[in-house]
């Protein structure tokens, strides 16, 4: 298995101790699993403690041996309880506790309400803003972890073409895809930061299951085959000259890709080929004009004007209820990371950023299409990283 390499997570802390610095807190506690994996290279059962200066400590609850192995950080102690953790920090010299840090935009308030308990001098400050941004500028490690991962996807989105037939079910085509991505190395989840959200590694959808209405925050959801899941693949049967449409992730060494392609089994009506073309052109203006310094909102407002000027605004980014206010985002650890192509981010673009545009249009009662693809910010505009032609997947 492949190590977050030393210097990598290194120059991780290095930069995040410098936040620490402006923002006068004397250290911060992560708590949630993907950012201990960020900051040091393991994702066991841990608390990591990130002083303004010195070096940080990861006190490993369950399992120590895999945490001491896995993690470069050179304080790796185990712990039995929780209990543990302030005598621990003191023995290696974290004695400054005025000011902290905590993920609240995550973190389980009982969690919360225990740490003031330990520290009951301590000032707490949320600090999941500044790590969030600190994790949107990809390192060159990052980016070829996702380019490894899409590469997978490509692999996937060709074989699947063969395989699709009319008359097999979503499901059918959802376990050929999750067979295809286990055997090419997909480590078997896709990690979601927002409260209550889930993501599976294909939204199959067939028809009228790409409009149908799910909980998840995306344009499409798909029935799934219960309540309990309320997204993805069902039992519906596909046919032909309708939409198909496959969303696909998969992740390698934490680092996720996402694509979205359309299928159909013959041709699909002229108003969702028309569809799907705006869909492409989108992709081309965002590509011109996506360049470091544009403001996120920017290009939102870019992509609906485009989706008006087509007359298909009431389809774009879902239906009814159904509608979402984003045209793209950021990926890495998770596939929904900052930064967001929303009106609501007005941030820039910058140089080292890794974002998912997903340029859909819905429409009820007879399905979804368009494209997805992922892209680095470089100094000259976007590159693309995801490698399958952005066509129109017909099957013979």
């Amino acid at each position: 298995m492949e190590k977050v390499p030393k210097d990598e997570v290194q120059g991780r802390i290095r930069a995040f101790q410098s936040i620490l610095d402006r923002e006068d807190l004397d250290g911060a506690f992560i708590l949630q699993n993907v950012d201990i994996y960020y900051f040091s290279g393991t994702l066991q059962r841990s608390v990591l403690f990130i002083p303004r200066k010195g070096n940080p400590v990861l006190v490993a609850i369950k399992s120590f041996h895999r945490a001491k192995e896995e993690s470069p950080l050179k304080a790796v102690v185990p712990v039995g309880t929780g209990n543990g953790i302030v005598p621990i920090l003191r023995e290696y010299g974290c004695t400054e506790m005025g000011t902290l840090g905590l993920e609240m935009d995550v973190l389980p308030t009982n969690q919360y309400l225990w740490y003031q308990r330990c520290f009951p001098d301590s000032r707490w400050m949320d600090i999941s803003p500044q790590i969030r941004r600190l994790r949107m500028i990809k390192s060159p490690y990052e980016v070829e972890q996702i380019k490894k991962a899409t590469a997978i996807l490509d692999k996937g989105l060709k074989e699947i073409r063969g395989v699709i037939r009319e008359g097999m079910t979503e499901l059918e085509v959802d376990g050929h895809l999750a067979l295809i991505a286990r055997r090419e190395g997909h480590m078997g989840i896709l990690r979601m930061r927002g409260w209550n959200q889930e993501m599976t590694y294909a939204h199959v959808l067939a028809g009228e299951s790409g409009a149908v209405v799910s909980f998840c925050d995306t344009p499409h959801g798909g029935s799934g085959n219960t309540p309990a899941m309320a997204q993805g693949a069902g039992f519906r049967r596909i046919r032909r000259n309708e939409p198909i449409g496959i969303d696909y992730g998969v992740g390698v060494n934490g680092y996720v890709s996402d694509q979205f392609r359309t299928f159909v089994i013959g041709s699909l009506p002229e108003h969702l080929e028309k569809a799907h073309e705006c869909s492409r052109r989108i992709h081309d203006l965002l590509v011109r004009e996506g360049k470091p310094g544009i403001s996120c909102a920017d290009l939102y407002h870019m992509a609906e004007a485009e989706a008006t000027r087509a007359r298909y605004e009431d389809f774009f980014m879902g239906h009814g209820e159904g509608k979402v206010k984003f045209i793209g985002r950021g990926l890495g650890l998770e596939i929904d990371e900052y930064p967001i192509i929303t009106p609501d981010f007005s941030e820039t673009l910058k140089e080292g950023m890794v974002i998912a545009l997903e340029p859909k249009f819905i429409f009820p009662g007879q399905g979804v299409v368009g494209l997805e693809d992922d892209y680095l910010v470089t100094p000259s505009g976007l590159e693309r990283l995801t490698l399958t032609d952005q066509t129109m997947m017909t099957v013979c």
